[in-house]
């Protein structure tokens, strides 16, 4: 071969090579691109989740603890986080389960208000509970000295844990106004302790507290519970819309200082054999998928729903919150100049 043969192969080659390292670095450019464009989107997501909302108080609770990836996508909006919950024990005690402290040490430095929440539930050695117990409230609130024992048990668990404040969600008073006058003068007699040992209160009320009947202290925050309208006690649908929030909005008017308003996470699975289980929104994903069928939207509630049958042949309808149907009824909230709470943490696909 000749000199000039030689030359034009050795050039060839090398324009050859020249090509691939420029392919390659092209290639290179373009997913370094395309990374910073998923990272972009991402951020922008984190950015605008909840956008019309500047804070927004949640719950932690001890059973479902896998919540690190919705703390970040809430971000630097999460005012405040309730652990949830310090129970009785059989000698009514108080009693903070061991996971919940477990992740309350854990997480007991980020950058937000920190409250222990104390509910009405009774847990036996023996494993067996009593949920929302009216019993052990009538025997704890009855009279003065039997408050000042209970409210120095609170007083004593919050600081001992360096809680920021204390959160009481005592539940299913109902109507019994007795109950409710004994409860209110725990109310003003635990804020007033709580204030002097620095120490935050909110207090939990459900939708069908008596609130026109009762007259409530200012200082505590006062959370109401803007959900349940549907549930294991009814017929299929949401578990909240625009018309509800409103009304507990206005039933609400009338009780003095701060008011936040609780949306909830999640669903219910319905089965026509007269069960019904809540479910999580990973959870209805998950059904979904299994039956490859798709959920609708509601247009009022802005609530996912669909209906499938299951391997024994029963039926089922499911209604179910996600990030649309949260944002939608925390902007009746926020438009109504009040706080949003959020239950739970736990099973949210946010920014999905």
């Amino acid at each position: 071969m000749s000199n000039k043969k030689y030359k034009r192969v050795f050039i060839l080659i090398g324009v050859l090579i020249l090509l691939v390292g420029l392919v390659y670095i092209i290639n290179i450019l373009k997913e370094n691109n395309n990374s910073d464009k998923n990272n972009i989107i991402y951020q922008e997501k984190n950015a605008n989740i909840f956008e019309n909302i500047d804070n927004i108080s949640s719950w932690v609770v001890y059973w479902d603890l896998n919540i690190d990836k919705e703390i970040n996508a809430l971000n630097n909006k999460l005012s405040s986080i309730s652990y949830f919950a310090v129970n009785f024990n059989q000698n009514n005690n108080l009693v903070i389960p061991e996971k919940l402290k477990e992740y309350y040490d854990k997480t007991k430095s980020n950058n937000y208000e920190k409250y222990i929440t104390i509910v009405n539930d009774i847990v036996n050695d023996d494993g067996t509970s009593l949920l929302k117990d009216k019993d052990i409230l009538n025997s704890l609130l009855n009279d003065k000295l039997s408050r000042e024992k209970h409210i120095d048990e609170i007083i004593d668990l919050a600081k001992k844990y360096e809680f920021d404040g204390i959160e009481i969600d005592y539940e299913q008073i109902k109507d019994d106004l007795y109950l409710w006058e004994n409860f209110i003068l725990f109310i003003n007699e635990l804020y007033n302790q709580a204030l002097d040992n620095n120490l935050k209160l909110r207090v939990i009320l459900e939708p069908n507290a008596p609130i026109d009947r009762l007259n409530f202290m200012e200082g505590p925050t006062y959370v109401m519970m803007c959900y349940n309208l549907h549930g294991g006690f009814s017929e299929p649908g949401e578990k909240s819309n625009q018309d509800f929030i409103e009304e507990l909005i206005d039933k609400m008017k009338d009780v003095p200082g701060e008011k936040v308003f609780a949306i909830a996470t999640g669903g219910f699975d319905w089965q026509d054999n007269g069960n019904t289980k809540s479910v999580s929104e990973i959870e209805a994903k998950q059904i979904l998928l299994e039956n490859n069928i798709e959920a609708k939207r509601d247009d009022k509630s802005k609530y996912l729903y669909f209906s499938y049958t299951d391997k024994e042949n029963i039926k089922h309808e499911v209604w179910y919150a996600d990030q649309t149907t949260l944002e939608y009824l925390s902007n009746v909230i926020v438009e109504a100049g009040h706080e949003v709470s959020l239950w739970r943490l736990g099973g949210n696909l946010f920014n999905k």
